[in-house]
């Protein structure tokens, strides 16, 4: 059959250089790992030795299981079931999607599969937050005695990105992962581990048990380092494999860190006040809620982040797994050293300070101090590091913008925005004059602008990914905040020469 006269054979387009893919399938795996690591728990605790000693110490090892727990644990097995009915269903959809199909089937499609994606990482990881949300609950004087100064901590993470920052709801979702998620695992984990292990220790050897009990009072601070770290970076994981268009740099997975970090440690300061004595309620809050707030677990998950952030800019598969690794590696040995050092130097306190108060007021600090001292400045270190690398970027990347032409982004404008204080300034000028929606519109607008530069710094940079947005349509956000005309808005006649 012959062609018209003129036609042209259509030539199949070249394909896009980055193709984009779903960290969907990523953060399901991360879920099943969360997932797996329970089911060795209970693996464990059916194989154990029966702890047939009835020494007075062991009674802790003992106690009944929570009913939360025990909720937990029926909870798991149900997900798991739905998760996997679910599966099913993806895969039915996708086989029975035609490659002819049109594109509109095609992407209703492509909406269920989603939909039963996002089911199966709700109902892989929903079972975890029933422990945490018992204890908010069953102790809500307490919670309520912890949110002040953990919104007020939440509130200076998100100011310390200078530059451009994460979605609000991105750092409240890290938040609440930390809180229930990462809290819940740790602590169902930890019960696990209270509930099996002393028996592989204590059954053969307890009467005379001085090497169980070392051996014991060893893994227990080990194993609380590796669960509850794996629970808190896996948070971070799975937020920068969805949403790792808002998570560019080291300064991003720090500031997330630090967020699934505060979540996990206004949980776990809920638990301990639960059943400690009320008597010691105010040291307790001294210690997590004051002293502590930003050591510790904001620490650890702070450094954790910092290696996954780190990775979004590493196109080797081996570097990004060596940073996400060393990170986490650095979370769970100052977790380890952390809990190993404070119960040595707990138990010296008192010998140091007479004054229960001064042992109070000076003797926690330093405590902190000697522990988790040395993690707060490597994360600190790492930030400030970031922040310098962030700021030289931007310079370049708005500086190119402005010589466009395209108005997005002039040369008055890169002063202030490469000046964290003059911002400042400027959205206190505004939020005086103009109340809270003009403040909200002055901050949608430069972030519009950060966010155009951050990312044609990305788009420029060797092995940029698949996930950064176009560079026209940023643009155009920019400008339409500015209320500047667009490239797809059409200028329309003024009244009267319409008229004319």
């Amino acid at each position: 059959m012959s062609t018209a006269a003129g036609a042209v054979a259509t030539v199949p387009g070249r394909p896009p250089a980055r193709v984009p893919r779903s960290g969907m399938a990523g953060a399901i795996v991360v879920a099943l790992s969360l997932s797996a690591v329970y089911a060795v728990g209970q693996i464990l605790f059916w194989t154990a030795p029966e702890l047939t000693s009835r020494l007075t110490w062991l009674k802790f090892f003992l106690l009944p299981a929570p009913k939360p727990f025990q909720v937990t644990r029926v909870l798991l097995l149900i997900g798991w079931g739905v998760a996997a009915l679910l599966a099913i269903g993806v895969l039915l959809t996708r086989r029975g999607g035609a490659p002819e199909a049109d594109s509109g089937d095609r992407s209703g499609s492509e909406r269920t599969v989603r939909s039963y994606q996002f089911g199966i990482l709700g109902a892989l990881l929903l079972p975890f937050t029933a422990m945490p949300l018992a204890g908010a609950f069953g102790n809500l004087p307490q919670l309520l005695l912890c949110l002040p100064t953990t919104l007020a901590a939440l509130f200076l993470v998100h100011r310390v990105q200078f530059y451009r920052r994460m979605p609000g709801w991105l750092l409240l979702t890290g938040f609440g992962w930390g809180a229930l998620i990462g809290g819940g695992f740790g602590i169902v984990m930890i019960t696990w581990f209270q509930r099996a292990m002393p028996g592989y220790f204590m059954s053969r050897y307890w009467e005379r048990p001085q090497d169980s009990v070392r051996e014991l009072y060893t893994l227990f601070p080990l194993n609380t380092a590796i669960v509850t770290e794996l629970g808190k970076a896996a948070g971070v994981a799975v937020l920068f494999l969805l949403f790792r268009r808002h998570i560019d740099s080291v300064v991003s997975g720090v500031v997330l860190g630090a967020a699934v970090g505060l979540g996990f440690n206004l949980t776990e300061t809920v638990h301990y006040l639960s059943f400690v004595n009320p008597e010691h309620h105010f040291t307790q809050f001294w210690d997590r809620q004051v002293v502590g707030l930003m050591a510790a677990h904001v620490a650890f998950t702070a450094l954790a982040g910092a290696g996954i952030g780190a990775a979004r800019w590493l196109p080797a598969r081996r570097d990004r797994l060596l940073a996400v690794g060393g990170g986490l590696l650095a979370a769970v040995g100052g977790h380890f050293e952390t809990d190993v050092m404070l119960m040595r130097l707990d138990n010296r306190r008192a010998d140091w300070y007479a004054d229960e108060t001064l042992g109070l007021l000076v003797g926690i600090p330093v405590m902190t101090l000697i522990t988790s001292g040395v993690f707060v400045a490597l994360y600190v270190l790492i930030l400030r590091s970031g922040l310098k690398a962030q700021a030289a970027g931007l310079a370049d990347a708005l500086r190119a913008e402005a010589a466009t032409g395209h108005g997005a982004v002039t040369e008055p404008e890169i002063g202030l925005l490469l000046s964290p204080r003059r911002r400042l300034l400027l959205e206190l000028r505004v939020w005086r004059r103009d109340g809270t929606a003009g403040l909200r519109h002055l901050l949608r607008f430069q972030q519009a602008q950060l966010d155009l530069a951050v990312q044609r710094r990305h788009r420029a940079r060797p092995g940029a990914d698949s996930f950064i947005p176009p560079e026209g349509r940023l643009r155009e956000r920019v400008l339409e905040l500015k209320g500047a005309p667009t490239t797809s808005q059409t200028p329309s006649l003024p009244a009267q020469e319409a008229l004319s």
